[in-house]
């Protein structure tokens, strides 16, 4: 550890009595983030039990104290810390300020920590780069083979099959680019040659981070899959989520950046607790859709039990919405106090419990939803059970939001959005003639 501290300054109010300085940095050792956490939660019960309590006084065998109580000190001050066997272990850089109570403190410090290589990485962030480079290997086999069942099975290809394969080549190239990230990390610490590279990752994860809950989204209201269009309810949905994942993941880049050139900021937990505010409410706004889509299909099967393929879709969609839950619960509260109990050592475990509930989740969905002659959702009738099956899914909702446009070419009796439209008499409802490879519907003239 080597430490240099200058332009320390210490502004006493002129009405203080007592303007002796009693102020330094504590390098506390602790086993895991949570007893470090502990440990200045007690610190601070002290302090508000007892004003003149310092936490200096309240050393560990194993802790270093850096005293800046010295005026001549403040100018420039270099420590040098190697930690010996047996003093391993979580290090945490603590500026404590005893005396004067009432004071601002100013201070320029330049932190450099390595291990014997030098590797510039902590023992809990070694295996980072191995890590994600495996990862990066197993989404690259599950992409090719995503592509191999897109050549074989082209005719039953959606759109939303498309976006689950671009979602892949972001989810592979941002792995790959985290590797690469932390290699330099390891090799040249946090210097410009690191920079670069994390540039690149951030422009790959942002995209990666909006796509990822688009394509849930879009697989929740079953687009492509059960229908061609999304509701006016399940647009504003995306519009909303979109929107929140674009400041979600602009805070997540912008911590990622804080937590390596300013911990400890005040600015960072700012931009800590929106991230997990704005993450949290975008996994509960991807839950509606689903809920939706089960809706509609539980109203279908109940209008008309013996509809077999209907069950099999809404059996589909359960699934999933447990999968979806199961996924967020995993990974943003399970993962999260995993961390924060696990040894300094083996804090890579949880970089490898979110990868590999994630690869896991787009594995049993990509298997699930792949385009396939048996999956439940493809099973589409021409009969009247299944014009009665879309009227369940808002199809009449598509035709009031028809333009002037499309009501003239209506009346005309032309297409509308792939439908033959055609007049009847009175105001009952009639089939349109579908065409070639479009969609029966039910409409109102």
């Amino acid at each position: 550890m080597e430490l240099n501290f200058n332009h320390f300054v210490v502004k006493v109010p002129e009405k203080t009595k007592d303007a002796t300085v009693r102020a330094g940095f504590l390098m506390h050792l602790t086993e895991s983030e949570t007893t470090a956490r502990q440990d200045l939660e007690e610190a601070l019960e002290r302090l508000a039990a007892d004003q003149e309590d310092c936490w200096l006084d309240h050393r560990g065998p194993n802790d270093e104290v850096i005293d800046l109580s010295d005026p001549e000190s403040w100018a420039e001050k270099k420590v040098q810390h190697t930690v010996a066997p047996g003093e391993e272990g979580l290090y945490s850089l603590i500026f404590v300020r005893c005396q004067p109570a009432a004071s601002a403190v100013s201070f320029k410090i330049h932190a450099k920590f390595y291990n014997p290589g030098p590797n510039y990485l902590s023992a809990g962030e070694a295996p980072l780069p191995t890590l994600y480079f495996v990862f990066f290997l197993c989404y690259l086999v599950a992409m090719a083979a995503w592509v191999a069942i897109f050549r074989r099975r082209k005719e039953h290809v959606h759109r939303i099959h498309n976006m689950m394969l671009a979602l892949l080549v972001f989810k592979t190239l941002s792995l790959l680019f985290e590797a690469v990230r932390f290699q330099a990390y390891q090799k040249h610490g946090l210097t410009g040659h690191a920079d670069g590279w994390a540039v690149v990752y951030y422009v790959f994860a942002f995209v990666k981070g909006i796509m990822r809950f688009v394509v849930i989204l879009l697989i929740g209201t079953g687009w492509s899959l059960l229908k061609p269009y999304l509701s006016d309810r399940e647009k504003k949905v995306v519009l909303v989520v979109l929107a929140l994942q674009v400041i979600d993941n602009t805070a997540m880049v912008v911590l990622d950046e804080l937590s390596q050139t300013s911990p400890g900021s005040a600015s960072w937990l700012t931009w800590r607790d929106i991230f997990h505010l704005i993450d949290i409410v975008c996994c509960c706004a991807i839950l509606f859709p689903i809920v939706w889509s089960i809706r509609h299909l539980r109203q279908a099967a109940a209008a008309d039990g013996k509809m077999e393929h209907i069950l099999r879709k809404l059996t589909l969609f359960r699934q999933f919405y447990l999968m979806v839950v199961a996924y967020i619960y995993f990974t943003r509260i399970v993962v999260f106090l995993v961390k924060a109990t696990l040894p300094y050592d083996l804090l890579w475990l949880q970089a490898f419990f979110d990868e590999g509930a994630t690869f896991l989740f787009y594995t049993v969905t990509g298997w699930k939803f792949c385009p396939a002659d048996a999956n439940p959702y493809l099973a589409v009738d021409t009969d009247e059970r299944d014009a009665a099956e879309l009227e369940e899914f808002g199809l009449d909702d598509y035709e009031d939001d028809l333009g002037e446009e499309d009501e003239d070419m209506r009346e005309e009796g032309r297409d509308v959005g792939g439908i033959e439209m055609r007049e009847g008499p009175g105001h009952g409802r009639h089939r349109g003639q579908a065409k070639p490879g479009g969609w029966n519907s039910i409409v109102s003239v």
